[in-house]
């Protein structure tokens, strides 16, 4: 039976949970594509912003050589220096004709020197078939075409920087080599290209490969990884790059991090929530059951007593009953099941009344022993006529509270009662009151078969019953403790229990003395 209840939970919480699992498992999926995605986007704007400073140097260059080759035999040699000198990076310009390489040109400059023309012209010797190339591209499609080069070059102290490329066409044609401060050139044209870049999003740096000379950064502090290549017509020069916050990787896995984190809050909510439906399920359902063994149980206590009162009244009322005695013993039982009745009818109205919370109480000073006395001598008929012993002891003073004459007779009378129903051997009850502390109380104890330790918080739930021994044997509605706990706590007392299994127990209920405030 327990299986086949638990088969619609395991039901229901398969529905639930398969979606959740599900969900997360698709999430993880569509986070690892989401995070390649977003690391080629990080890389193709790592690429495009390296192509753009590249494409400024280039540029920058272009206007050099065009202003050159436009100018070349239109102005004058000063005129054409002036022209030059205004770029604070321009070093020196050396000429050859392309057609009598023999003959020097040009040399112009404020820091050419003797020293400097005679490294010019090895260098020109040494790059004769670069210079012949870069002929044949002028030649061909009027295309200048600019030749870089890495060797290292000194002049006064200072390291140069230097590019081949051919003026004019024809028998006109020079062959010219530019020498220049690259320092002085990234810090004119390049810093303001690395700020417009950079903004908030990037660091770049700008490094001398040969000993990592620090030329430019647009942070103060050095990143901890970098993306570096060299600067295409500047190739001792190297651009360093990496966002603002981290690494692309580094940003990818914050970002991946914070999503995993979203995603396993989501999960845990989503787990709660099916925990607490499955839960609340499981309660409605022992609710439920709970319920349908009340009706059960009321069913059949209402059942018996009907059918006695029934059966012995037509005996009497067919006159088959010939002695006196045996009309007053069947009198008796009829009195006794009509009140079995008219109390198992007065706890269900009670119980309605605290479950519509229209139960109200008419509290004032009491006596508890004299409440107590009053209930013991009511039930005491009661409890030998079903074969218990009994015993009453008394608190020797007054013990006054402020309650409800009718809800204190009620707990009382469900007490008693639960005492003798569950005393199916040793029949015995005893009831005390007496002090504890600033506090009365009243004990019920048997000497019945007990209650297990594991089951004491929960005997005052609604309907609930404990499943051990013969306890279904013994009829009740499981509402008798329920409504002694509603009846304490709107008192503001409290309940004890003490229990033994087989050996029996011991209820107390704890009130406040009465004092003249709660009047």
């Amino acid at each position: 039976m327990k299986k086949r209840a638990n088969r619609p939970l395991i039901a229901i919480l398969s529905i639930l949970v398969i979606p959740v699992i599900v969900y997360g498992v698709f999430e993880l999926n569509s986070l690892t594509v989401d995070e390649r995605e977003l690391e080629k986007i990080y890389e193709r704007q790592l690429e495009s912003v390296l192509f753009s400073i590249n494409q400024s140097v280039q540029d920058k260059v272009s206007d050099i050589t065009t202003m050159m080759d436009r100018d070349l035999g239109v102005v004058s040699d000063s005129e054409w220096m002036d022209e030059l000198s205004t770029y604070n990076f321009f070093w020196a310009l050396y000429l050859k004709d392309a057609n009598s390489p023999g003959e020097q040109l040009y040399t112009l400059g404020s820091h050419m020197d003797d020293g400097l023309e005679v490294v010019a012209d090895s260098i020109y010797s040494e790059n004769v078939a670069v210079f012949s190339r870069l002929l044949r591209y002028k030649e061909a499609g009027d295309f200048m075409k600019i030749e870089k080069s890495d060797s290292p070059f000194f002049n006064n102290g200072k390291e140069l920087d230097f590019f081949f490329f051919v003026l004019g066409s024809g028998e006109s044609a020079k062959y010219g080599i530019y020498f220049f401060d690259a320092v002085l050139m990234i810090e004119q044209y390049l810093v303001p290209k690395f700020q417009e870049i950079a903004r908030e999003d990037f660091i770049l740096t700008c490094r001398r490969i040969s000993d990592g000379y620090l030329v430019y950064s647009t942070s103060d502090q050095a990143p901890n990884s970098i993306q570096s290549e060299p600067i295409d017509l500047l190739p001792k020069y190297e651009i360093g790059i990496t966002r603002a916050g981290g690494t692309v990787e580094e940003a990818v896995n914050k970002r991946k991090s914070q999503s995993l984190l979203a995603l396993g809050l989501l999960m845990l909510v989503m787990i709660m929530g099916i925990y607490l439906v499955f839960r609340n399920i499981q309660q409605e359902m022992k609710l439920a059951q709970k319920k349908a063994d009340f009706v059960s149980n009321v069913s059949h206590e209402i059942r018996t007593p009907l059918a006695l009162i029934n059966m012995f009244a037509e005996t009497l009322l067919m006159d088959r009953v010939r002695t006196e005695e045996k009309k007053k013993e069947y009198y008796g039982i009829i009195t006794k099941e009509v009140s079995r009745l008219t109390n198992m009818i007065n706890r269900i109205l009670s119980f309605s009344k605290i479950e519509a919370s229209k139960r109200t109480y008419d509290k004032r000073q009491l006596d508890l022993n004299e409440v107590v006395k009053d209930v013991f001598n009511t039930y005491s008929y009661h409890l030998e006529n079903n074969g218990f012993q009994y015993d009453l002891n008394c608190h020797i003073e007054r013990l006054l509270i402020n309650a409800d004459s009718e809800a204190m007779t009620e707990v009382l009378v469900n007490l008693i009662d639960n005492a003798m129903k569950y005393s199916l051997e040793e029949k015995q009850v005893t009831i005390k009151t007496g002090l504890k502390g600033q506090k009365a109380f009243v004990a019920v104890t048997d000497h019945g078969m007990g209650i297990p330790k594991n089951q004491l918080n929960k005997l005052f739930e609604k309907f609930y019953r404990v499943p051990n021994g013969d306890v279904h044997d013994t009829k009740g509605s499981g509402l008798g403790l329920t409504i002694v706990k509603h009846i304490m706590d709107a008192h503001e007392g409290t309940v004890e229990v003490h229990s033994v299994p087989d050996k029996g127990s011991t209820f107390k209920l704890i009130f406040p003395l009465y004092k003249e405030e709660d009047v």
